[in-house]
């Protein structure tokens, strides 16, 4: 317990003026009072010597403050006696007291690390911050010294993430929070990570204030997923989404962004309840979508890159975030694949014409064989019906046979048009890679079909006895002279195509090609004289 030992005039340093019965009383009081260990009590310096400090604490002798129970700070001699002067006042604890001599040992020392951690003690129930310096770097984080107490930092405790050098901090004033407090064993443990993030708080709270949505920020990349890019803005980091990247493709977002890059992004949408923000880089780029009408009309040709190959076509990049589809059926006049890879691969150039656009719908349909003219128009020129032609055997099926007549444009030979016999099984007369003569029947040039037939360029079958003809006599003699009009024949074929028999020319085909017997000769010209002998009944 403090006790009031001698006045001091707080307004001056002058005593005050004492009168003979006031100054009895302070004696009879000198002499009665006693002073014990562990009392706190209130004295003013007297003397300033070379042991120590004399304090006047109300007894009958003065007390003495040795100059290693003056401060806690480690202070050199010189400095500890410039520390207090004749007439101060201060506070000083009882270390001992000598029954014999009644000379007091006093302590500074003491009282001050009790007001040190009255007031840590104090500061640490407010949870307010406290400066401290940081004086060394120990196992698991720094000591930092707090009004002469030391106190202890954990190295996570040091910032918002975790820092490998802690000598940097060392010799450094830093803001912290005192979080661990125990009295008894001295022990303080601080936390500026606490502090930072309060901070953070108080800074996010204001910018998400200051943020709306189709709102330019700028920032710097500070990380590269496989979804996209974490991009800082400050006290929050935004999320740009690999879809909000550019309109162009790519594989991965480090195609496009690095680690470190500064950007543009608008913002998409904030969440300060879970302090997301959405951001997008090409909101601030032009759509090429909404200028492709213009620049790539339909019919025009372009030039692009094969960024994607599927079953049915092949993506051509026209430019980044411009992309269009070669349909399979689009790739050759002549080939048939069976996937786009067997004529163009992933990476290739190529130049394509514009068939169809869709700017709504984002669909632009590319033709690669319309760069190249088609051999299908030329086809109808080059072989009229009634050319003869000899092809390989491509294919053979129940209902005919399939004739190349030059690479990749064939021609069906319909069952019907093999043989003048009737052909049960194609596949028993007729291998495939044989050469066979044909001659053309149709070409249609629109739906690429070719109809051929190899029985035109057989010589006609002999007409069976019961089939030859009767002399004719009287009216039906007349009446078979008189010319009937010829019927044009037309065939259904399962190929699609229609042969027309009376585009066939005879003269097409050559006289050496067909043989004819006696025998039938005499037969037709008895019949056509009508002399053909009767037959016995």
């Amino acid at each position: 317990m403090e006790e009031k030992a001698t006045q001091v005039s707080g307004a001056s340093p002058t005593p005050e003026t004492f009168s003979m019965e006031e100054a009895l009383q302070e004696a009879e009081a000198r002499l009665e009072r006693r002073v014990r260990p562990g009392q706190i009590l209130m004295g003013k310096v007297v003397l300033v010597g070379s042991e120590g400090v004399a304090v006047d604490v109300g007894a009958k002798t003065e007390g003495i403050i040795p100059f290693n129970q003056l401060t806690e700070k480690p202070l050199t001699e010189e400095e500890l006696k410039g520390l207090l002067k004749p007439g101060d006042p201060v506070r000083v604890q009882v270390l001992r007291v000598d029954p014999e001599t009644g000379q007091i040992l006093l302590s500074r020392k003491k009282v001050e690390a009790t007001e040190h951690w009255d007031r840590l003690q104090e500061l640490y129930e407010k949870g307010e911050p406290v400066t401290v310096t940081v004086k060394e770097r120990v196992k698991g984080g720094v000591v930092a010294d707090l009004d002469g107490v030391q106190a202890f930092i954990p190295a996570s405790q040091l910032d918002l993430r975790r820092t490998p050098n802690l000598e940097a901090y060392v010799g450094q004033e830093i803001l912290a929070k005192i979080i661990e407090f125990h009295r008894k064993k001295g022990r303080v443990l601080l936390s500026r990570r606490a502090v930072l993030e309060e901070e953070q708080k108080r800074a996010k709270e204001a910018f998400f204030q200051s943020l709306s949505p189709g709102q330019v920020v700028e920032g710097v990349v500070v990380e590269v997923t496989d979804f996209g890019a974490f991009v800082n803005l400050g006290p929050v980091d935004g999320l740009v989404h690999r879809s909000e990247i550019t309109w162009g493709r790519f594989g991965h977002p480090r195609e496009v962004l690095h680690k470190g890059q500064r950007v543009r992004a608008q913002v998409v949408s904030v969440d300060p309840a879970k302090e997301r923000v959405n951001l997008s880089i090409k909101a601030l780029i032009p759509d090429p979508w909404t200028t492709v009408a213009e620049k790539y009309p339909v019919g025009s040709r372009i030039r692009g890159k094969v960024v994607g190959l599927t079953p049915f076509g092949a993506f051509v990049e026209v430019e980044p975030g411009l992309e269009g589809l070669i349909h399979i059926s689009e790739l050759s006049w002549t080939k048939r694949p069976k996937h786009p890879s067997e004529v163009v691969k992933e990476g290739d150039e190529v130049e394509a014409v514009v068939l169809r656009l869709d700017p709504a719908e984002r669909r632009l349909s590319l033709g690669l064989k319309q760069t190249q003219p088609d051999p299908w128009q030329l086809l109808t020129e080059k072989y009229p019906p009634g050319t003869v032609v000899q092809g390989r055997i491509t294919g053979i099926t129940d209902f005919g046979i399939f004739v190349e007549l030059e690479p990749g444009m064939e021609g069906l030979v319909h069952v019907s048009e093999l043989d003048h016999t009737r052909v049960e099984n194609p596949a028993a007369l007729f291998k495939k890679g044989a050469e066979v003569e044909v001659v053309v029947l149709h070409i249609d040039p629109v739906e690429q079909r070719i109809s051929l037939s190899r029985k035109r360029l057989l010589p006609p079958p002999p007409p069976r006895e019961e089939e030859r003809p009767r002399r004719a006599k009287g009216k039906e003699a007349r009446a078979k002279k008189r010319p009937t009009p010829r019927r044009e024949e037309r065939r259904e074929y399962e190929y699609g195509a229609v042969a027309e028999y009376n585009l066939y020319d005879a003269s097409a085909v050559p006289a050496a090609s067909a043989s004819v017997k006696l025998g039938d000769l005499y037969g037709d010209l008895l019949a056509s004289l009508g002399l053909e002998e009767e037959k016995p009944g």
